[in-house]
């Protein structure tokens, strides 16, 4: 039996190549099933597919002995393996990526892992884990009922598409932020990401002009792409002791949005107040929301 502590993203990249050409069809099906309905039994399936009724119960025995699809009475939900193998099978088929390698970082909301395209060229690739616990009933076959799952797929899917969405207003803008190459479903790619998170509290050379870029690349978020973060802290900032990229832009709100004057004031004051209490460094966090926000030119 599979150990339960490999992640649903490691099993999905063991059994991509694995899946036949018939399973893809009837997984693909099932997963437009389930985000209307939430399972979807092989009638269904059968129809989305355009495969026969009978192709598409051997091929969803197949998908249920890799682990990708669970089954209660007539009806079948896909699991997150599934969710994240076919998108795995997407970049390939793109010629985007041919492997997964080592993970990056693991967190509340997200995985994200090293991966690599046929040149050997290094990207990010990150998966969004929103509802872990559902994930998790899913996997051990304890059913969630249709809402819980078509919520979770939607939320996932969701996350992704705002993420690159919010990357693609800020690309061009600063070395700052992640480039985003593709979304698919629930993952992220991008462009190979430096550094360590600043909440792991790394020597940097020098604070005061690292918590200046921070700022910077937040300004000009908020007056060039119309975007706040909404969520900036130390754990969404990498930095390899030089200089800074903020990442983790899913929940991002435009600055049109009624709370972003608070929103943003909470980005700015997380920031300040982080270099503070790390690095000893006190930056007046009235002129630091000023120059945020354009109101001011500089930080003095």
């Amino acid at each position: 039996m599979e150990s339960e502590k490999s992640s649903s993203s490691e099993r999905a990249a063991r059994v991509l190549k694995s899946v036949k050409d018939e399973e893809w069809r009837a997984l693909a099906g099932l997963e437009r099933g389930a985000m209307l309905y939430g399972t979807a039994d092989s009638g269904m399936i059968s129809r989305l597919s355009k495969l026969p009724r009978d192709r598409v119960t051997f091929a969803l025995d197949q998908l249920n002995k890799k682990g990708l699809v669970v089954g209660m009475g007539m009806s079948y939900s896909p699991t997150s393996e599934a969710i994240e193998v076919l998108a795995l099978h997407d970049y390939v088929r793109r010629d985007l990526l041919s492997a997964l390698g080592a993970v990056i970082a693991k967190g509340k909301e997200s995985d994200v892992y090293e991966a690599l395209n046929e040149e050997g060229k290094l990207f990010a690739l990150k998966f969004f884990k929103l509802g872990r616990t559902s994930f998790t009933r899913v996997r051990k076959k304890r059913f969630l009922d249709k809402s819980e799952l078509r919520s979770w797929i939607t939320a996932n899917y969701e996350a992704a598409k705002r993420e690159y969405q919010a990357l693609k207003k800020l690309e061009g803008l600063s070395d700052s932020f992640p480039i985003a190459v593709a979304y698919n479903r629930s993952t992220v790619l991008f462009e190979q990401l430096s550094g360590v998170r600043l909440s792991q509290r790394p020597e940097v050379v020098d604070p005061s002009a690292l918590v200046q870029s921070i700022l910077t690349a937040a300004r000009l978020a908020y007056t060039k792409a119309g975007l706040v973060n909404a969520d900036l802290s130390e754990y969404n900032i990498l930095t390899d002791g030089y200089s800074a990229w903020l990442i983790d832009w899913p929940q991002a709100v435009p600055t049109s949005h009624p709370n972003a004057p608070e929103l943003i004031g909470h980005d700015v004051r997380s920031v300040v107040r982080f270099f503070q209490r790390a690095y000893g460094l006190k930056v007046d966090e009235a002129k630091a929301l000023s120059f945020v926000t354009g109101s001011a030119a500089s930080l003095a």
